[in-house]
């Protein structure tokens, strides 16, 4: 039966662990990859460009929705093109363009990265959420979620919908 896996792209050395592992599953039982960004970061040159010179101050922009919305889009293809490693793990294993997906949660909607994953592992219908072992062990947090936060938020709400969480 085809699988629909939800990848958090969350920083970790070994984020790639998950990209293995969902091209994998959904190499051996077909399916469809989706990659979610749990925000919008703008590229390193955005900094430079920045006509303040305030860092924080384009990051509050970036999060309140204050920025033009083709700098966002720029922004999400440059997210999305930065995948290209993963793209190429998955296309090794046979899984193509066509089963592979990308998806940007509205953090400002969320409290935490946690409450974004499982918002869209519950929206998305997802069988299963991937997430790298590397990202636990580094103990690394994500927009203020660290690891712990993340599978416990999926577990308590959509446990019961049969939506698993799996770490490589």
């Amino acid at each position: 039966m085809a699988k629909k896996l939800l990848v958090p792209v969350l920083p970790s050395d070994r984020f790639y662990d998950a990209v293995v592992a969902a091209g994998d599953i959904v190499a051996s039982e077909g399916g469809l990859v989706t990659f979610l960004f749990t925000e919008v970061r703008p590229p390193s040159d955005a900094y430079s460009d920045d006509e303040d010179g305030r860092p924080s101050e384009l990051d509050v922009a970036v999060d309140s929705g204050e920025r033009d919305a083709r700098d966002l889009e720029a922004w999400r293809q440059a997210q999305i093109s930065a995948l290209d490693d993963a793209r190429q793990i998955l296309y090794e294993r046979g899984v193509g363009d066509d089963r592979i997906d990308y998806q940007f949660a509205d953090f400002a909607d969320h409290e935490s990265a946690a409450q974004a994953i499982a918002d869209e592992a519950a929206a998305g219908a997802y069988d299963l959420v991937v997430l790298a072992k590397g990202y636990f062990e580094d103990e690394v947090s994500e927009e203020g979620s660290p690891p712990a936060e993340i599978t416990d938020t999926i577990q308590k709400e959509l446990g019961d919908d049969g939506v698993r969480v799996i770490v490589t």
